[in-house]
């Protein structure tokens, strides 16, 4: 897929400004922070919402996408099995393959033995797990994902990062989202996004060697003199308390710290 120049405005203010972008079968990560235009783009690529410039080249029609929206919803009075019917409808699923089908997502987010509950019973977490299972009915050849593990347990966010696992090289997989934790072991390829604009589109490795080098650790009482320093969150090591910071020189009594993918991504966003 090649995406060029896309852009949406709303009056004069672009929420995406002029994004390039080349997508391959790999699994991405669409990082920012809230605001960013990451749920924008997605829209943009899902085809439900219009650009007002730019081009998305691709050989996909709506059947080959896999959406997951930021808020999805379910209709109250109906069972788990039948709202991913009115799916596969929409995806022209042919009733003869239908059944095997929602069975096979249904095994994947663990919703078996919830298949013949009416939605309006469910928890916030297990009707984002619905959501998923549409999202892979047909197999999609995209499948975009924006916050989807927004409401779900830690049990089963590991539960989505295995699915991800068994679809990567077979489909182009965006998962957008402001949480480094969700994606670090599940996408290899980054792009980071701030004000509607793509600020770097490279390999997992890269992004956490440009912030090698600038991470340190110093005491939490220590005044810090530097003023483009940026704190990220504090540790403790036994008594002492210690916060992680980024800077470009040494602050006093800094130790430098091995960085991480979100010492990268807050690198990138602060501008180091």
């Amino acid at each position: 897929m090649e995406i060029r120049g896309l852009t949406k405005k709303y009056g004069k203010k672009s929420v995406v400004d002029e994004v390039d972008l080349s997508l391959d079968c790999k699994t991405y990560a669409l990082l920012g922070p809230n605001g960013a235009g990451k749920t924008t783009l997605i829209r943009m690529l899902a085809g439900v919402l219009k650009p007002t410039s730019g081009s998305i080249s691709q050989d996909l029609n709506k059947e080959s996408i896999g959406y997951v929206p930021q808020r999805f919803g379910c209709f109250p009075d109906v069972t788990v099995y039948e709202q991913l019917q009115y799916f596969c409808f929409l995806k022209n699923i042919s009733v003869r393959e239908e059944k095997e089908q929602i069975n096979s997502v249904l095994k994947l987010v663990h919703l078996t033995d919830q298949k013949e509950i009416r939605c309006k019973k469910l928890s916030g977490g297990m009707i984002r797990r619905v959501g998923i299972a549409q999202a892979l009915l047909g197999s999609p050849r995209l499948l975009l994902l924006d916050e989807p593990t927004v409401g779900l347990d830690l049990e089963e966010r590991l539960r989505f990062n295995q699915v991800i696992t068994s679809l990567q090289g077979k489909s182009t997989i965006m998962i957008s989202t402001h949480q480094t934790e969700d994606i670090r072991d599940i996408c290899s390829q980054i792009i980071i996004m701030n004000n509607g604009r793509i600020l770097v589109d490279s390999d997992k490795n890269d992004i956490i060697r440009y912030a090698q080098g600038k991470v340190y650790l110093i005491p939490a009482s220590k005044n810090i003199q530097n003023e483009h320093c940026f704190v990220m969150n504090a540790e403790t090591n036994g008594a002492e308390s210690l916060i992680r910071v980024l800077s470009d020189v040494k602050p006093d009594e800094g130790v430098l710290q091995k960085a991480t993918l979100e010492d990268g991504y807050f690198a990138y966003i602060k501008k180091f």
